[in-house]
């Protein structure tokens, strides 16, 4: 397969899965290493963002996703999207920082850092698909460790967890996690 051709398969295949999905698995379609199907992602990348495509392809960690223009949001609103929207509570923002700065966490060190129950919250979350479990603690009764998806990814606008916001460990009444998470917060 050419390179034109390769394309084509990854941005149906994209189209068809629905979801994320890495990027090896194209690299059985290239003659050459998997640099080779990265360099064919970049450039599909750069085409669909040039050409201000209506459907755009997403890098999310080591996995790509097809995704509409943010350009068209609006528009697609007012044609697919009911009028009532939900946001995040303060409360579940609040929890989902901790978690997104802490993990993996479990329940406890959730509720202990905020100094209130999160089990609500973290119900909220995982009913979300914004959080999971990844595993249990070594430790008396084994609690579930808590981590964000790559939908927290996706929600925030966010490629990888190295781009959420930097806090200030000198002066934390200037950078409160929460408020810095909802600057990038995106609702469609």
């Amino acid at each position: 397969m050419n390179k034109t051709e390769i394309a084509g398969v990854i941005l149906s295949s994209l189209f068809v899965a629905g979801e994320a999905v890495e990027t090896e698995v194209f690299s059985r379609f290239s003659d050459d290493e998997n640099d080779d199907i990265d360099v064919i992602v970049q450039e599909l990348i750069s085409d669909l963002e040039m050409r201000e495509s209506g459907l755009l392809v997403k890098r999310i960690g080591n996995k790509i996703q097809l995704c509409t223009n943010r350009k068209y949001a609006e528009t697609i609103k007012e044609l697919f999207v009911p009028t009532v929207s939900e946001t995040l509570s303060k409360s579940v923002m609040e929890t989902l920082s901790v978690i997104a700065y802490r993990q993996p966490v479990t329940r406890s060190e959730i509720s202990d850092v905020r100094g209130v129950n999160s089990n609500y919250a973290v119900s909220a979350l995982m009913e979300m698909d914004l959080i999971k479990e990844v595993g249990r603690k070594n430790v008396l009764g084994r609690p579930a460790l808590l981590a964000t998806t790559d939908e927290f990814l996706r929600h925030f606008g966010m490629n990888s967890l190295d781009d959420l916001p930097v806090l200030d460990v000198d002066d934390p009444a200037e950078n409160d996690p929460v408020d810095e998470l909802m600057l990038t917060e995106e609702v469609l």
